[in-house]
């Protein structure tokens, strides 16, 4: 079964490690968000994936717009490996034995609107950054967004970006009813990853750790 062709949907159970494994690219792209945006059912919804070490742990966080826009929803999920050495690279690489911890907590419009006010200081809706590539071995922010009809995608990546410098993270943490403190990325100043490059003989290797690429505002 070819990943492209597992769509995350609003009713998917990311937190199965199975349903995950199959359609976490779809549920990175924001392909249900697209779907529902382009009707016009998903003014303000927002989701937002930090890639911290992919293998080690992943967050996500929705905010979904409540009844008037007055009151947001934002359920905020950890996923981490249960063991690594026992992930398939093989088939459905690069997604495994994974599980999810989550927190739904109510936001009120003011904190809805600094979180945004947070993401747009640090880009989102500003930058530039056609053909970055997103390395699930490295660390990671993307947000993706709802507005009149219209997609907006922001990403920043250590191997590019000073993450400890972006304010989002800050606002997100302290809105997010998740215990477990936000892993730190590497220092601005750390040594950068170069990008893996895989020979005839490594299709382990090259199954496992994977890339998506920033193209307009879609990840591919």
């Amino acid at each position: 079964m070819a990943l492209s062709a597992c769509s995350f949907t609003g009713s998917s159970d990311i937190e199965n490690p199975l349903i995950r494994k199959a359609s976490w690219f779809s549920y990175l792209n924001a392909d249900d968000i697209r779907t529902a945006c382009s009707a016009g059912d998903a003014e303000g919804r927002i989701r937002i994936i930090y890639n911290a070490d992919y293998y080690k742990e992943s967050r996500s966080y929705d905010l979904i717009p409540q009844a008037g826009a007055q009151q947001f929803e934002m359920v905020s999920r950890i996923f981490g490996p249960l063991n690594v050495s026992q992930i398939d690279v093989e088939f459905n690489a690069p997604l495994g034995a994974f599980g999810g911890a989550e927190s739904r907590d109510d936001l009120s419009r003011g904190q809805y609107i600094a979180l945004t006010d947070a993401l747009q200081a640090n880009g989102f809706g500003y930058q530039k950054h056609d053909g970055l590539r997103l390395h699930s071995n490295d660390y990671y922010w993307i947000a993706i967004g709802c507005s009149s009809k219209n997609i907006t995608l922001a990403a920043w990546t250590s191997a590019k970006d000073d993450l400890r410098a972006l304010t989002f993270p800050g606002v997100l943490e302290n809105l997010s009813g998740l215990e477990k403190p936000l892993p730190m990325p590497p220092a601005a100043d750390a040594p950068k990853l170069p990008d893996p490059v895989y020979g005839k003989n490594d299709k382990k290797s090259e199954s496992r750790n994977f890339y998506r690429t920033v193209r307009g505002n879609q990840l591919r």
